[in-house]
C-alpha cells in the first residue's frame, strides 16, 4: 500500500522524461528542416529560437488538489523620496497568479498505513500551499515626475505584494480545507476501488502557522526591504 501512495506522488518524473524526449525529437526535426530549407529555398517567415537546455529533472512527492486563480485590481505602489518626501512617483498594477494546494507524499511512511478490522486507515500529513506563481503583471497609471523613475523596481515592489497577499487571502478563504476534503475523496475512492476494502483518510494535526515554499516567499528587488511594520524600505 505505501508504495503505491507513493507511486501517486513520484509519477510526474514519467511526464518530465516524455517531455524532455518530445524537447530532443523536435531539436532533430528542426535540424532536417534547416537542410530541407537549403536545397529547397522557399519565401517564408522563420522565427528561430536557440536550442532549449535541461539542466535538470526532478521528480516531484506531492499530490496537488487544489488550484486557485486570483486576480488582484489597482494595486499601487508609491515611492517617497527626499526631504520631506519631495521625490515622489507612483503606479498601479493589474496581476494575475495562482496559488497551488495539496499533501506531500514524502512524509508518507509506513506507519502512515493501517489496516485493522477489514479496513484500511490512512493518515496524511496535514494539506499545505504547494506553489505560487505570478503569471502576469500589468503597470499603468505611471505617474508624472521630474525624477529618473526606476519603474521596473516598481512592478517588483507590485509582485512582491501581490504573491505574498495571494497566499495569505486564500489561506484565510480556507484553501487548506479545500485541499483536505478532495485529497478525502480522490485518495480514498482510489484505495477503495484498488483494494476493495473500506478506506478513511485522516490527516496530521497542523501545528503554528501554515509553512510556505520557496516559491511563495516575495522576491525583493536589489536593495529593498521590509522592516518591522512591513513598510519597504530602501536598504543601500
Amino acid at each position: 500500500m505505501i508504495s503505491v501512495l507513493k507511486f501517486i506522488g513520484r509519477n510526474f518524473i514519467s511526464i518530465a522524461l516524455v517531455i524532455l524526449a518530445l524537447i530532443v525529437g523536435g531539436y532533430i526535426v528542426g535540424k532536417a528542416n534547416e537542410v530541407r530549407d537549403f536545397f529547397f529555398p522557399e519565401t517564408t517567415l522563420y522565427v528561430r529560437s536557440p536550442k532549449t537546455i535541461v539542466n535538470s529533472i526532478n521528480g516531484i512527492g506531492q499530490l496537488v488538489t487544489v488550484t486557485s486563480e486570483l486576480e488582484k485590481l489597482d494595486l499601487r505602489v508609491e515611492i517617497h523620496q527626499g526631504f520631506l518626501n519631495a521625490g515622489y512617483y507612483s503606479a498601479s498594477h493589474r496581476a494575475f497568479g495562482a496559488i497551488e494546494a495539496g499533501i506531500d507524499f514524502d512524509a508518507i511512511t509506513e506507519d502512515s498505513v493501517r489496516f485493522e478490522n477489514g479496513a484500511y486507515t490512512i493518515t496524511l500529513p496535514a494539506p499545505s500551499i504547494t506553489s505560487c506563481r505570478i503569471e502576469y503583471i500589468d503597470q499603468n497609471q505611471h505617474s508624472l515626475t521630474l525624477l529618473a523613475a526606476d519603474w521596473d523596481m516598481v512592478r517588483q515592489i507590485a509582485q512582491a505584494e501581490a504573491i505574498e497577499g495571494f497566499a495569505e487571502e486564500m489561506i484565510e478563504q480556507g484553501i487548506l480545507k479545500r485541499a483536505a476534503k478532495e485529497t478525502e475523496l480522490r485518495l480514498g475512492d482510489f484505495v477503495r476501488e484498488l483494494t476493495g476494502k473500506p478506506t478513511r483518510i485522516d490527516f496530521a494535526a497542523t501545528e503554528g502557522e501554515p509553512v510556505l515554499p520557496d516559491s511563495c516567499q516575495p522576491y525583493t528587488p536589489s536593495g529593498w526591504g521590509k522592516d518591522e511594520n512591513g513598510a519597504w524600505k530602501r536598504t543601500g
